[in-house]
């Protein structure tokens, strides 16, 4: 649960190399575990521009 109930949003907006961050980019986007790390590390941590990397927009 976050530390402050009124914050919402921006940590959806964002993806890490955590397991289950990659699982489910992996299968939201159709790529292998490797491309979805390629894609984090080169795009940055932001979901809507890792996406764009990935040409799934």
């Amino acid at each position: 649960m976050a530390d402050n109930p009124k914050k919402k949003g921006r940590d959806r907006e964002l993806l890490s190399e955590q397991e289950h961050e990659v699982a489910y980019l992996m299968k939201t986007a159709k790529v292998t575990r490797q491309k979805a790390l390629k894609a984090i590390r080169e795009a940055g941590p932001n979901r809507e521009k890792v996406m764009e990397y990935l040409g799934k927009k």
